[in-house]
């Protein structure tokens, strides 16, 4: 009896692992029928076999770079396995209109690994949800970041930076090298505490802070290259049941319980009125919840504050510290730059809209974002219905992806690419343009554009008009390497900055 049950357990286990493999190569030739090329797969993990090799080899991961180079090999469409999913990658300025724009319709959902389905936090926010759910929390979130609320908010972006530049001030004068990057995380962390949740946090003096720790743990839990839970079950859906019972003993689950049940009691205490009248993310979507009909619930609100503290984080001290680097290395741009601020400060002085109107800190600020587009992965899209664009076809169930990087690095798009030129903006009219696409493309770009925006500029204002940059000669150049979906410079940020007089 024993016998035959462990036989029957062996052959349906066997039959059920030939399905599989058959599943997989009739996943591997839909590249093959579309007439897109790409690397040959692995059977089991796809194209992630050569990102793995790759990263072994030059010892980080640049899979951004490894991505152009197959454009160049490939071609306009570039076909990726992630282990069965397939991603096409489009580099073509009226591809993307078409897909991202004017069939929007049917690239309207974003690709989320289907453990993230575990999370309801995660799973429901602003740039995680599927179909039309999303039209209505973004119609809900949008006014929180017009014009007159970030010109609100902007003074609490400005303590926070007093606080980082006297930091700066004390490093400086100790005469010992440091990593700016480092700081320019504990800066936008303060303030996303501020301007999301009026959370008093001091990252910047205590890299011991609760609120600061608990959040690092948790985006590094988020990163699918530090974890085999998310890898496993983007790259082996066929088992997300057991990856799904899994989640809940997780580092992920663990490490976001701490950070939920803080934004709830931050919730509570505002909705019982303690601390009513700041001007935060949280307390306007909660003036909302009575006003408006259809309103974001409870849950919603923490969630897209949440959201709030993943997008504008990492993403923003990323784009500080590649900004910061670049003005150290071009000091012809860095010098312009200054006088253009010294000139605005003796005339009207800093505030949202001097900063705002400074013309080419605005072009520092674009050609920065066009070289070092800090979000490298994101900007994907399942197409939901069959349909053929510019000659090309696409099956349902396909993934588009679109990676700034290989856009803004396109000779076609810009002449001398990978050089850092901020005049090329001075004239440049971006209306209805995708050649600049570091927040995203279509109706689904980051709706928090305008506040990161205004912390990058104040920052650099700020920073410049305190201290000139320069590099160390004995400092290894930048070499940006992928975390996730963040470009981040591989190693420390370490510069000579010098008061100025």
């Amino acid at each position: 009896m024993a016998f035959i049950v462990v036989t029957t357990v062996f052959v349906a286990f066997i039959s059920y692992l030939i399905y599989l493999l058959n599943q997989r190569r009739l996943f591997f030739k839909i590249r093959d029928e579309m007439g897109i090329g790409g690397p040959s797969p692995h059977f089991l993990i796809g194209n992630l076999k050569q990102i793995i090799e790759r990263k072994k080899q030059i010892g980080y991961d640049d899979s951004y770079q490894f991505m152009a180079g197959l454009h160049e090999i490939y071609g306009k469409y570039v076909g990726i396995y992630l282990g069965r999913h397939l991603n096409i990658h489009v580099t073509d300025e009226d591809d993307i209109k078409e897909i991202y724009i004017k069939n929007f319709s049917n690239f309207s959902d974003r690709v989320v690994p289907p453990i993230f389905e575990q999370s309801k936090l995660i799973s429901s926010l602003l740039q995680a949800s599927y179909a039309d759910g999303w039209k209505r929390i973004r119609s809900a979130i949008a006014p929180t970041f017009s014009t007159g609320k970030m010109r609100a908010m902007h003074h609490a972006v400005e303590s926070k930076i007093d606080t980082f530049l006297k930091l700066i001030e004390e490093k400086v004068d100790s005469g010992e090298k440091f990593d700016i990057y480092d700081d320019y995380q504990a800066l936008t962390l303060d303030v996303i505490g501020k301007c999301a949740f009026a959370i008093e946090s001091n990252s910047l003096n205590n890299r011991e802070e609760v609120f600061y720790v608990q959040a690092r743990k948790f985006i590094l839990h988020t990163d699918i290259r530090h974890s085999v839970l998310i890898t496993s079950s983007f790259v082996f859906p066929e088992f997300t049941s057991i990856w799904k019972m899994f989640y809940r003993f997780s580092q992920l689950a663990l490490s976001q319980a701490p950070l939920v049940g803080g934004l709830e009691n931050v919730y509570e205490r505002r909705k019982n009125g303690e601390g009513r009248g700041c001007v935060d993310l949280l307390e306007l979507l909660i003036e909302r919840e009575n006003s408006v009909k259809d309103a974001m619930s409870k849950e919603e609100v923490i969630q897209n504050c949440f959201a709030f503290l993943l997008a504008g984080y990492e993403t923003t001290s990323t784009a500080l510290a590649f900004c910061t680097y670049l003005l150290a290395e071009h000091q012809q741009v860095q010098q312009k730059l200054y006088d253009e601020i010294q000139e605005v400060k003796a005339e009207q002085g800093f505030d949202y809209d001097s900063i705002h109107g400074m013309k080419y800190l605005d072009a520092v600020f674009k050609e920065s974002l066009r070289v070092y587009p800090p979000v490298i992965h994101f900007i994907t899209r399942v197409c939901l219905n069959d349909i053929t664009i510019n000659g090309q076809f696409f099956p349902k169930g396909t993934n588009v992806s679109v990676l700034p990087y290989n856009v803004h690095m396109n000779e076609k798009n810009w002449e001398n690419a990978k050089k850092f030129i901020p005049e090329r903006f001075l004239d440049w009219n971006d209306k209805g343009s995708l050649k600049w696409i570091p927040f995203g493309v279509g109706p689904r770009y980051c709706v928090g554009m305008r506040f990161a925006e205004m912390e990058f500029k104040t920052a650099i204002v700020r920073l410049l008009d305190r201290f000139k940059l320069e590099l160390y000669p004995d400092e290894p150049k930048l070499v940006p390497a992928c975390n996730g979906v963040i470009m981040r410079p591989k190693d420390p940020v370490r510069l000579r900055l010098t008061k100025r007089v």
